[in-house]
């Protein structure tokens, strides 16, 4: 257990005080190391501050001359410096807030001509972007490559008590440097209520100036944490590529689905559990009274097991019912693989979806107003649907099961007397009819093959296919929020990855696992501000500008860190098929 042995302060000198954020920052630990080092010489130890620019300290162009030596001491003492937000500081913190008297060498600094600070007051000088500032030096310290800059755009800037303007029309607009142009852009942009990139350049190109403001200023915004989450939610924006299914044998694999909640029938029925085989689309469909595990047990083993054999497997969604151990144990009792698809990712199983809406517009049609009467007609709209001829496959389910047309009322009835003398004919049509059908299923699923084929490369060339590794930092869509919730939740830290069907295991910054499978249509990166300050070590923003909101998880999708061992069994599939 932690435990404090000492405690220091120091209050800064009116000069002092006129050092940039960074260098008071340092000032303050270099005074703790001077003040410890007996304890500090030759040990391991962690510098802890709330000030995140010092983590990339090491990693500065043109620091200034006095950053110079203090880096070159700090090296002798060499901590290691770790950044943690204000709010864990809680003690340093209140302690930097106690007023302490002067001391008397701090009262002898008070006689120092304020002149020799004056070049202090200007921000460091990075010459590729804040070369105007050299206008407040004398021109001896400027180096020669800027020289002839300055010289060539003198008329256009006007220096007034040490700040810089540039002229534009009957307008001055002030120069801002590089190391506060972040804190600049936060607060107006909070101040106007989180505006649009457009409005908030409007607002600052109006009143500032500095090379690549467009740009400085677009990239900040898109890192604001408010308006990532409140992002537009991108709902039928597709990012992945299509993953047709490989087509099984007949009745090799079954969709599952339930509809409802219908109103309640005579029987009391309010569900409809729906079925169709991928391979010959031939449906199956029962009115059940709830949505319970056990109805989908009984309509596995009374409509599929005993009609067409132990299917090799079923894939269904992330319902309640179909995660049950119930289903489970008896899936595993027949030796059949259940497949899931991915949370709010309706299209991965999509061959049951459609049909869903099919069979549902068909019975509105039947009950004719008579809704508590329509589980008399579930049969009726199975019928039409085996019969019908489907447009890929180019056959009826009746057709690619039975291996012959259904006769319909109506149908002239030919005559099929057959003696004992036929048995070679009986034989002869019973090949003819069985060749016929393998030639049926055969060119159904090169149909079905070709269609995934051309409607995959249709969808892939109109997709932006996004993906993300291990590691990435993304956002997650919320389906279900209340009002004034966000679009958007998170960061998530990706923590696995199924680069062949899409999907990711997320895990927070504090290393809370999620319990199931994303699909990366619900995802997009989150770009923070550590991520933009490594190409920009100076820019001195708050600590609190690191921090995301508070409200940006919700518990209540997030489990404890054990089902990652779960992780492995859970098998997820997601594909865009027909």
């Amino acid at each position: 257990m932690e435990h404090p042995i000492a405690f220091e302060s120091k209050k800064f000198s009116p000069a002092e005080r006129n050092y940039p954020a960074q260098e008071r920052e340092l000032f303050a630990i270099l005074h703790a190391l001077r003040t410890w080092r007996c304890f500090l010489d030759g040990a391991k130890y962690v510098v802890y501050t709330d000030h995140l620019p010092l983590k990339y300290l090491r990693d500065q162009k043109t620091p200034t001359a006095r950053l110079t030596r203090w880096t070159n001491e700090l090296e002798l003492y060499d901590p290691d410096i770790q950044y943690k937000p204000g709010k864990e500081q809680v003690v340093p913190d209140a302690l930097s807030r106690i007023v302490q008297p002067s001391t008397p060498d701090e009262e002898k600094e008070k006689s120092v001509p304020e002149y020799l600070y004056a070049l202090d007051l200007v921000p460091p000088v990075i010459h590729t972007t804040d070369w105007p500032l050299y206008y407040l030096y004398d021109r001896q310290v400027v180096p020669p490559v800027t020289l002839t800059k300055l010289d060539e755009d003198r008329d256009s800037f006007v220096v007034e008590a040490k700040d810089v303007f540039k002229k534009s029309g009957d307008n001055k607009l002030r120069f801002v440097p590089y190391v506060r142009r972040a804190d600049l852009i936060s607060r107006y942009h909070h101040m106007v209520g989180h505006a649009s990139i457009k409005s908030m350049l409007h607002l600052l190109e109006s009143r500032f100036w500095w090379p690549d403001l467009r740009k400085e200023v677009t990239e900040w915004l898109e890192q604001c944490q408010e308006c990532q989450l409140a992002g537009r939610p991108e709902r039928g924006v597709h990012k992945a590529p299509m993953h047709p299914l490989p087509i099984p044998e007949p009745f090799g694999r079954w969709h599952l689905d339930f509809i409802g909640q219908l109103p309640t029938t005579r029987q009391g029925n309010q569900w409809i559990l729906m079925a169709v085989d991928y391979t010959t689309n031939w449906p199956i469909a029962r009115a059940v009274p709830r949505a319970t595990a056990g109805a989908i047990a009984d309509f596995l083993y009374e409509e599929i097991v005993l009609r067409f054999g132990c299917p090799r497997e079923i894939v269904s969604d992330r319902g309640a019912a179909f995660m049950s151990q119930v289903l489970s144990r008896y899936v595993k009792r027949i030796k059949t693989a259940h497949r899931f698809t991915s949370a709010y990712h309706p299209r991965t199983n999509g061959k049951v979806e459609r049909l869903n809406g099919t069979i549902k517009a068909m019975i509105i049609k039947y009950v004719r107003g008579k809704i508590h009467d329509w589980d008399q007609y579930v049969d009726a709209a199975l019928w039409a649907l085996r019969i019908r001829r489907h447009a890929t496959t180019g056959y009826s389910p009746f057709y690619l099961v039975y291996g012959r047309d259904p006769v319909l009322p109506g149908d002239a009835l030919r005559p099929y007397i057959v003696g004992d003398h036929d048995e070679d004919m009986i034989a002869r049509r019973t090949a003819e009819e069985l060749e016929a059908l393998g030639q049926a299923r055969g060119a159904a699923e090169f149909r079905m093959k070709s269609q995934a084929d051309k409607d995959k490369e249709r969808w892939d060339t109109i997709t932006k296919q996004v993906s993300f590794n291990v590691g990435d930092l993304v956002l997650l869509r919320i389906e279900q929020k209340a009002g004034l919730e966000y679009n958007w939740e998170g960061p998530y830290r990706v923590l696995k990855k199924n680069a062949d069907t899409d999907i990711y295991w997320l895990e927070t910054l504090g290393g809370v696992v999620r319990n199931d499978w994303v699909h990366v249509d619900r995802l997009k990166k989150a770009k923070t501000v550590e991520e933009l300050m490594e190409s920009r070590p100076w820019f001195e923003v708050s600590s609190s500008r690191a921090q995301w909101p508070a409200s940006a998880l919700r518990d209540a999708s997030i489990v404890d860190n054990q089902v990652s061992t779960h992780m492995d069994s859970e098998k997820a599939i997601v594909s865009n098929n027909n």
